[in-house]
């Protein structure tokens, strides 16, 4: 099958950093150069993440031999892994390693690690950052309250001045007379009103006291349940509310199996999510999980291909990379080996 070549993180994991590591390379190592190809579009990746008909040559500076491995490898930047990872969603990449000094030249399928991470653009995003509009309008909301806590105070205090209408007070004086005219019951009459009077009042707070604590306890019961629906990494409510590349980060990070990931894939798919299934698909892929691969491969096979949404028709060329993917992982596959002959161009 020729060469191995990984894209592998860094020690300390660094967006849009990485190491090419190359296995099975015979030959020196000096002055080696590679040229990336899409699976899907036959391009080839260029400077500056473009993609064209013709072969670009990236050259493969400063490869050192690595420890307890027949392998050589380098680190790479954004200008190769930010491409790479942007097409892997539906794409593999074939890579072709030569020397042009020997002449001699091998390739091999690229397989790039669930760890990588692409690097985040600085420009635009520093752009963004600084919104002085907002500012502006919030100056502008604080004045109003200004204005506007003067005008409710002369109207609240002309609202008490009908209120010295204690001129009913008068009527227990006029009353007074009649009272008056029968000795024995001078203190009767006052002191009954004051008990009439003290026991409605503690009535009229106890009751109200009872009604303010009855209703304590009910609000507790429904929080719980609100919150154990947050979004989980991988569901749809987390698939809809991000970008494909920030789901496939968090939903790869949970460490799904190999079969609630294609439970995710599923659910993506029956939603029209279908950058997301296909990254989710790609990443697996090309990280060695041969069941996921399988099933991204007959996505495309057309012995095994069932229309939808996300992949209307079968493509030959696309599934058989992704069998040369799977035998790159298992050579002794037999169903890939023998889907591969079958399909290859």
């Amino acid at each position: 099958m020729g060469i191995r070549v990984d894209v592998l993180p860094l020690e300390v994991n660094t967006p849009g950093q990485g190491l090419l590591r190359i296995t099975g390379w015979e030959g020196p190592s000096e002055g080696l150069q590679c040229s990336l190809q899409s699976s899907q579009s036959h391009e080839f990746l260029h400077e500056g993440g473009h993609w064209g008909n013709v072969a670009h040559w990236f050259r493969l500076d400063n490869l050192v031999a690595v420890a307890g491995a027949p392998a050589i490898e380098t680190r790479i930047g954004p200008n190769l892994i930010n491409p790479l990872l942007q097409a892997s969603g539906t794409a593999t990449f074939r890579i072709e390693v030569s020397n042009p000094q020997t002449g001699r030249s091998d390739l091999g399928m690229v397989r790039i690690n669930s760890a990588i991470i692409a690097s985040v653009e600085s420009g635009p995003a520093l752009e963004q950052s600084p919104p002085p509009a907002p500012l502006a309008s919030a100056s502008v909301v604080i004045e109003p309250p200004v204005a506007s806590t003067p005008e409710p105070a002369p109207a609240a205090v002309a609202a008490p001045k009908p209120e010295p209408a204690p001129a009913p007070q008068p009527a227990p004086a006029a009353a007074a007379p009649t009272v008056a005219n029968k000795q024995g019951n001078k203190w009767l009459l006052p002191l009954l009103i004051l008990i009439l009077l003290a026991l409605a009042a503690g009535g009229w707070w106890w009751f109200n006291r009872g009604a303010a604590e009855a209703p304590v306890p009910v609000p507790p019961e429904d929080k719980p349940v609100t919150q154990t629906e947050a979004a989980k990494p991988c569901s749809l409510e987390s698939m809809k509310s991000q970008t494909s590349l920030a789901f496939l980060q968090s939903c790869i990070q949970s460490k799904p199996d190999s079969a609630a990931l294609l439970e995710v894939i599923s659910l993506a798919k029956s939603n029209d999510q279908c950058d997301v299934a296909q990254r989710l698909y790609a990443n697996r892929a090309n990280a060695g999980d041969i069941q996921i691969a399988t099933a991204y491969a007959h996505e495309y096979d057309p012995k095994y291909h069932q229309p939808s949404n996300c992949f209307k028709a079968p493509e030959a060329a696309t599934a058989a990379s992704w069998y040369e993917t799977i035998l790159g992982f298992d050579e002794n596959n037999a169903e890939a080996k023998q889907r591969y002959e079958e399909l290859k161009p």
